[in-house]
């Protein structure tokens, strides 16, 4: 092996240490970075020169254990693998890190894309969607080579000016998708019926209900959607803030788009927390949700159905500051992609069963995605490269970092393992 990569791989040893704690008490398994999966530029849409700095939200189709992620610097969307550790391909062209020239000090969220991805699998479809900057929402059919567009898309949402379509959360059931425009003034968000790629009903969140759907005033955008198929089928969807201040909330919705109920945690039966900033939001098998606070504070597990539906909350003060949470459903455990965590950059691992803090694992600047494979196990992380003041000291120009629990006995052997196989995954991959 070059002496470059064994330097590399031995840097990767020291900056994992700190992290590898569990709680205190908890006999929890200790995750740790297995290997790194670069990310190769797109020659017809990378503007940085092939690095890989600028990207929003992951998401693993667990059917066919692949990544899709949203990457601005290569203005795609690009797949990776779970089985072979490896980046397989990249769908869409999108505007990419805007404005351009990319320069740290201008680039301009609202209007980059992709952002929000998910994959919709229903009957024999497999449908690729993500949003973009100029507020369209984009499909592509992922059973056919190429991954062509869908008919009918891109939907234009209706934003004014046009700003990104971001997070989504899919109705298997209904084949329903819930978009939001979180840029937009006010925000709204929007059901979209994915067979038939029309328009079902805007959500304006503004507290004026002149659209009849009674959406709270939402003065700080809207973020992470989820679907929840019991009590007949309903939507969540994170509010970062509520009439202009407080700690913001999570709104209930039906599938017509109406808010059934807005869980404000500035309220005392709610936990009155002073700061919060709703952002990542994942539902549990136990049909409670991990809110993922976007500033530093805690991490919030909610009950929409406890004390008859008004809810109850239990704080996690170890973690804080996410942008995206997973939940996995094999282990059962919470993954939040905490960029502003107190102390620095980390992935926190909350166990979804026992309701107990496992662990921290540091992550490099900014990092704020992640999604699980629930057949192998493995966290993915992308790490954007180095950009402006953040500086990645694991893979400068950016890259994938897989996370796992080492086979029993590995973990002490984790150096040498690394070095000797040049950072492949000393966990046994299952297909």
């Amino acid at each position: 092996m070059p002496r470059k990569t064994t330097w590399s791989l031995l840097l990767v040893l020291l900056f994992l240490m700190p992290g590898l704690g569990a709680a205190p008490g908890h006999a929890a398994p200790v995750y740790v970075l297995l290997t790194t999966i670069p990310v190769p530029s797109n020659p017809a849409g990378n503007v940085q020169g092939g690095a890989f700095t600028g990207y929003d939200i992951a998401y693993f189709d667990g059917t066919t254990q692949l990544m899709y992620l949203a990457d601005r610097s290569n203005a795609s969307v690009d797949i990776f693998s779970a089985q072979t550790n490896s980046f397989v391909g990249r769908v869409g062209s999108f505007v990419g890190i805007q404005p351009q020239p990319v320069n740290p000090a201008t680039v301009n969220n609202d209007i980059s894309g992709p952002d929000g991805v998910v994959v919709a699998n229903f009957g024999g479809a497999k449908q690729l969607w993500a949003g973009d900057g100029p507020s369209l929402l984009k499909g592509f059919d992922l059973t056919l080579p190429g991954s062509p567009q869908l008919s009918g898309t891109p939907i234009n949402t209706g934003a004014v000016p046009a700003t990104r379509v971001d997070e989504m959360a899919f109705d298997p059931r209904d084949h329903l998708l819930l978009v939001a425009n979180n840029a937009a003034s006010p925000p709204f968000a929007t059901l979209v019926d994915t067979q038939t790629r029309a328009i079902v009903t805007k959500i304006t969140f503004n507290g004026a209900n002149a659209d009849g759907h009674n959406a709270p005033n939402a003065t700080n955008g809207i973020e992470q959607s989820v679907w929840d198929p019991s009590h007949g089928g309903r939507f969540f969807i994170s509010i970062p803030e509520l009439n202009g201040g407080g700690p913001g909330g999570v709104a209930m919705l039906d599938i017509s788009g109406n808010v059934t109920h807005v869980y404000d945690f500035g309220s005392a039966g709610l936990g009155a927390f002073a700061a919060c900033s709703p952002a990542g939001l994942a539902l549990g098998a136990n049909g409670k949700l991990m809110v993922g606070c976007g500033v530093a504070s805690q991490s919030i597990l909610l009950d929409p159905n406890a004390n008859g539906g008004n809810g109850s909350t239990k704080a996690f003060p170890q973690v804080s500051g996410e942008d995206m949470v997973w939940f996995d459903p094999t282990t059962n455990r919470y993954f939040l992609a905490a960029r502003l965590n107190p102390g620095g950059p980390v992935l926190g691992i909350i166990d979804g069963l026992t309701e107990t803090f496992l662990q921290n694992v540091r992550t490099t600047p900014g990092d704020h995605s992640v999604a699980v494979d629930p057949v192998s196990g493995e966290v993915f992380v992308p790490f954007g490269g180095s950009f402006g003041t953040a500086v990645n000291s694991i893979c400068p120009l950016g890259c994938i970092g897989v996370f796992g629990v080492p086979e029993p006995g590995s973990l002490l052997l984790l150096g040498v393992g690394l070095i000797g196989v040049g950072g492949l995954s000393l966990r046994r991959r299952l297909r």
